[in-house]
C-alpha cells in the first residue's frame, strides 16, 4: 500500500501480509455497519507482533480513502494508540481530543497532513475550523473542550476526553468508528489516573462505536 492510498502508513509490504483478508473486510464492513446503528464495540485480542495493529492501520486506510467524504452519513474513521507513558492526566486528555479533532478534520477534507502537529501546529488546526462553516458546526464543542483542557479547567479530564467521541457522534447524530490500538497500556503501574474505568459508558454507543485491540 502505497501513498495516496494510506493516511496511516503500514509496516509490513503488501507482498508478505497475508493470511488477514477475512479480519480486514470483518472490521472494514462491520464499521461500515455502524451507520444503520447495528454495530457494537469490538476487541480484537492476541499476542504481541501478531499484526493486530496491522490490520487497524489498513481498516482505517480503507474508510478513509474508500467513502465519499463529503457524505455526511459517511463512517468518520479516528485512529489512536496509546503509548507507553503518559505524563499525567492533563496531557493524555488534551493529547486524546486533539487526535480526535486531527483525524475528524483529515477525513472531512480528505487532507492527511492534518495529522500532522509538525505540518499543522495546533493554532494553524484551530483557525482552519474557524473557517469552515459546516465544520466549526460539527466541532465547536471539540474546539472549546481542547481550549479548557489546555487551561486545565475541567474536573475529571480523562473522563471527560474519553466520553468526547460520542458525545460529538450523538450531538451531530453522526457516525465515528474509534480505533483505540495497545489498549493493554491502560494498564500500566505509572498511570495515577483511570482510563478503563471510564471507557465503559464511551463504547456503549451505537452512534460511536469503539474497536480495540489488546494483548
Amino acid at each position: 500500500m502505497s501513498s495516496p492510498n494510506w493516511v496511516i502508513k503500514p509496516l509490513v509490504a503488501e507482498e508478505i501480509y497475508t493470511d488477514r483478508q477475512e479480519y480486514l473486510d470483518y472490521l472494514y464492513h462491520t464499521a461500515l455497519k455502524a451507520k444503520t446503528r447495528r454495530t457494537s464495540s469490538t476487541v480484537l485480542l492476541g499476542q504481541r507482533r501478531m499484526g493486530k495493529t496491522e490490520i487497524f492501520k489498513r481498516v482505517v486506510n480503507r474508510l478513509f480513502f474508500e467513502q465519499d467524504h463529503k457524505d455526511p452519513q459517511a463512517v468518520v474513521p479516528v485512529f489512536y494508540s496509546f503509548p507507553d507513558t503518559f505524563k499525567d492526566d492533563w496531557q493524555f486528555s488534551t493529547q486524546y481530543v486533539e487526535n480526535f479533532i486531527r483525524w475528524y478534520v483529515a477525513f472531512r477534507f480528505r487532507d492527511p497532513k492534518m495529522l500532522s502537529k509538525e505540518t499543522v501546529e495546533r493554532e494553524q488546526l484551530i483557525a482552519f475550523i474557524h473557517q469552515q462553516r459546516a465544520l466549526i458546526g460539527e466541532l465547536a464543542p471539540s474546539v472549546n473542550l481542547l481550549k479548557t483542557l489546555l487551561q486545565q479547567q475541567v474536573t475529571m479530564p480523562e473522563h471527560t476526553a474519553l466520553y468526547h467521541p460520542r458525545r460529538v457522534s450523538d450531538d451531530n447524530d453522526s457516525t465515528i468508528v474509534m480505533f483505540l490500538d495497545e489498549f493493554q497500556n491502560t494498564r500500566l503501574p505509572q498511570y495515577k489516573f483511570d482510563v478503563v474505568g471510564y471507557m465503559q459508558e464511551a463504547v456503549e454507543s451505537p452512534t460511536c462505536p469503539h474497536f480495540v485491540t489488546g494483548s
